[in-house]
């Protein structure tokens, strides 16, 4: 075949350097992948001859149903086994550690998460942190003109306190609307094509086969698809990247009855072609070798005997070089038009306006499905919306993503390919000891018969051996001769017991059954502790621990493999995402899905389109990381540098290390506040002793102030006392020097009268006076004492 100017091969395929039309042209693409079959199907220089013989075998093995002619061979069993009286069904040791593996795996917990690297997204979240660090340096400001003003100018939106505090949110907490919206694609993609399966069965892939792969593709109806592809049925160019990212081909060969081919591939093919095919593959795949060629109705169908003939397909895509070439020529107006332009397409020599040739390369997919064993192509095409990154649209990628750790020249060994040689160990010693058990024989004796013959039973008659050995299993006596016939002595021992039993055979049998599970146990780093068999009743907790610890290090490789493909999974859905507006229908199926009331969908659908996307695993933290942050919490909570709510938001952090950063970054918030607590409570406390001290001085001067008033008042009082006890005296020397008086005038007065009329009249007078002095002095003691007013 002429390719162009170049009729070289490049290692037996078609010249990459081909024009655009001639790989278009079906010729092109039946000489691609027949190389590609004959090269997995023959060709034992790049390992992939008795790949598939190999990955049906390991099934077998991990299923626990593997071919048992082997070990019949081993034994040297010939013919009929009947008389052996063993069991060769397989002993399911392989399945246990296989599902031992796979259970642990597939319940692992992790978020995927989508972050828009573009520069428009990066803008908008160095806009985001700049408002932040503005708010936070504006925040005592703003609430001070808040007080002011009584009314409210920013946001209940949370504002940091350092930068530590806003560089956590941008990591933690801040989520651009198209990354929501991307996310939520995401997760619906897995949950409609049931990922848990698809990652089910890769990880079983990846125990046994040591080799997991998976497709995706648009449907016009389902939108993105996610497929698991069989590794036995995969083929895929030499690869020296475990991740499979340098292939140029990939495909998968499955079989199809030709009545399934006529509804793919329409009407390319005729009916003499498709009778063609079917004497190709008449007598394989289970197919007869005898078929009528002329058609019939069946319920009203034209049918012929051979649409049921099963037919190998190869469904395959490679990825080749694609020249998009324009010419921006010059017109009489001054301007120019650019114009596409076939691939071999030369400019004029002689040309009278300047030309100049614009053009590059890219990439890109062509698909097709080939008929094995024909040379029939059907469905070749250049792919249709091909995955294309938004940073590089001249790169494309396959839809396959395969992965396989440990590679080496197309090879990796399997946990299943260690396990086998030591399984089939297993299986022999279990047949040997099921062997020994059947020979085994019960406890016996040996009679020396000349011993009991003819010994007496003292009445005259003598007893049968038969009877001896009677009387011996029933009471343990035995009676005995020790002279034989001749009279001579014997020393033989009449009864000798023979142990029989099972033997020392057993025993070394079991040695060999379990050193051969110790060595599983090694070759693939699944110990006692990860699958439970037999927990030391001695160990202490913590070194159980160490010891699952130390078998899931083991088998961490696996686990990193399917996290990677899980990884690319979601990057290619990314991918496909940003096609899906091109399709009105797929695009308003998931516009629903990630659209809410605070997120215009269709806008966020747009969006999608022009953002590039970094994909991150945020996987849940092993055990040992748990059990360090969890020390590490404890010890704060001990210390009391962090509270219990701190506590709990740090153990639903996935990522350990974020959680890490925010334990620092939540103690040392923690001690801030707590610093700031004793300040503020040395300050209420100095407060509160300025106003005891002020209290206790104003309770003094109003004590003093009583004392002084009260001092007032009795001087007062004294004073106006003695100035009452003065006017009283007054009074009184007033009132006596009048009743001197008036009784001088008595005298003169009764000096006329007679002396006994005098004196009797000088007495009563007498009496008076004494009486009222009397009654003056108890005025002025009682006014003293404060028992009555001043006197009158």
């Amino acid at each position: 075949m002429n390719y162009g100017n170049n009729k070289q091969k490049l290692n037996g395929y078609p010249s990459p350097l081909a024009t655009n039309e001639e790989k278009a042209d079906k010729a092109y693409g039946l000489e691609y992948f027949k190389t590609m079959y004959y090269e997995w199907h023959n060709n034992g220089d790049v390992y992939f001859r008795d790949r598939k013989m190999r990955y049906n075998r390991n099934r077998s093995y991990a299923e626990g149903n593997q071919d048992v002619g082997k070990y019949k061979d081993l034994l040297d069993v010939q013919g009929d086994t009947s008389y052996l009286n063993i069991d060769f069904t397989p002993v399911s040791i392989v399945p246990k550690f296989v599902d031992v593996i796979i259970n642990g795996m597939v319940n692992q917990e992790y978020d995927v998460k989508a972050r828009s690297v573009d520069p428009i997204a990066a803008k908008e979240r160095f806009e985001k942190r700049k408002r932040m660090y503005g708010e936070m340096l504006t925040k005592d400001f703003v609430e001070n003109t808040e007080d002011m003003i009584g009314a409210k100018l920013m946001k209940d939106d949370f504002i940091a306190e350092s930068k530590e505090e806003i560089d956590m949110f941008m990591a933690l907490n801040y989520k651009q609307n198209v990354e929501i919206a991307l996310e939520k694609a995401i997760e619906y993609t897995f949950d409609v094509n049931d990922y848990d399966e698809v990652k089910r069965y890769m990880i079983r892939d990846l125990v046994v086969l040591g080799l997991c792969a998976a497709k995706t593709e648009i449907s016009k109806t389902q939108g993105v698809k996610i497929r698991h592809v069989d590794p036995v049925n995969l083929i895929t160019s030499f690869s020296a990247k475990p991740d499979f990212k340098n292939i140029r081909h990939a495909g998968e060969i499955y079989s199809i009855t030709i009545a399934d081919l006529k509804q793919q591939a329409g009407d390319e093919f005729t009916e003499d072609e498709y009778i063609k095919i079917a004497s190709e593959y008449a007598g394989k795949n289970n197919n007869p070798t005898n078929y009528g060629t002329q058609a019939y109705y069946e319920n009203g169908n034209e049918t012929y005997d051979y649409d049921k003939f099963s037919v190998n397909i190869l469904d395959a895509e490679f990825i080749t070089s694609h020249s998009l070439k324009y010419e921006k020529k010059e017109n009489k107006f001054g301007g120019y038009s650019v114009n596409k332009k076939p691939s071999n397409y030369k400019a004029p020599t002689n040309s009278k306006t300047k030309r100049e040739d614009i053009g590059q390369t890219v990439k890109v997919i062509y698909t097709g499905k080939y008929i094995i064993g024909t040379d029939y192509l059907f469905n070749y095409a250049m792919m249709k919306d091909m995955p294309r990154p938004k940073s590089n649209l001249s790169d494309t990628r396959l839809s396959y993503i395969i992965y396989q750790p440990n590679l080496y020249k197309m090879k990796s060994r399997s946990l299943v390919d260690r396990m086998i040689p030591f399984a089939d160990q297993i299986q022999l010693a279990h047949l040997k000891i099921q062997h020994v058990l059947a020979k085994a024989r019960p406890k016996g004796a040996a009679f020396e018969v000349g011993s009991l013959e003819n010994v007496s039973k003292g009445d005259g008659g003598t007893f049968t051996p038969l009877e001896l050995q009677e009387i011996y299993d029933q009471t343990g006596n035995i009676y005995y001769r020790r002279i034989d016939d001749e009279g001579q002595m014997t020393g033989a021992m009449p009864i000798q017991e023979l142990e029989n039993g099972i033997g020392r055979d057993f025993n070394t049998l079991i040695g060999v059954y379990n050193h051969n599970m110790q060595m599983i146990r090694d070759v693939t780093g699944v110990n006692e502790a990860r699958d439970a068999s037999k927990p030391s009743s001695e160990a202490l907790v913590g070194v159980q621990k160490l010891s699952l610890l130390a078998s899931n290090n083991a088998t961490r490789d696996i686990n990193d493999a399917y996290l990677n493909v899980t990884r690319r999974l979601s990057q290619s859905i990314t991918i496909r995402m940003q096609d899906l507006i091109n399709f009105k229908g797929l695009h308003k199926m998931y516009t629903n899905v990630i659209g809410d009331t605070s997120m215009h969908s269709i806008d966020m659908m747009k969006k999608l389109s022009i953002h590039e996307f970094g994909i991150t695993l945020d996987v849940s933290p092993s055990e040992e990381e748990k059990q360090i942050m969890e020390q590490n919490i404890q010890a704060s909570i001990a210390q009391k540098e962090l509270r219990l709510e701190d506590a709990i938001m740090i153990r639903s952090i996935k990522n350990i290390k974020m959680a890490n950063q925010m334990l620092i970054l939540r103690r040392k918030k923690y001690q801030e506040e707590q610093q700031q607590q004793a300040q503020q409570a040395s300050e209420q406390n100095a407060q509160l002793q300025q106003q005891s001290a002020q209290q206790a001085a104003q309770l003094k001067q109003q004590e003093m102030q009583a004392e002084m008033q009260i001092e007032q008042a009795r001087l007062q009082a004294k004073v106006q006392a003695d100035m009452e006890l003065k006017k009283l005296e007054f009074q009184l020397k007033e009132e006596f020097e009048e009743s001197q008086h008036r009784r001088r005038l008595r005298e003169i007065q009764l000096g006329n009268m007679g002396k006994e009329g005098a004196a009797n009249i000088q007495g009563q007078t007498r009496k008076d006076i004494q009486a009222q002095s009397a009654m003056s002095q108890s005025q002025m003691i009682e006014q003293r004492k404060d028992r009555r007013g001043p006197i009158e």
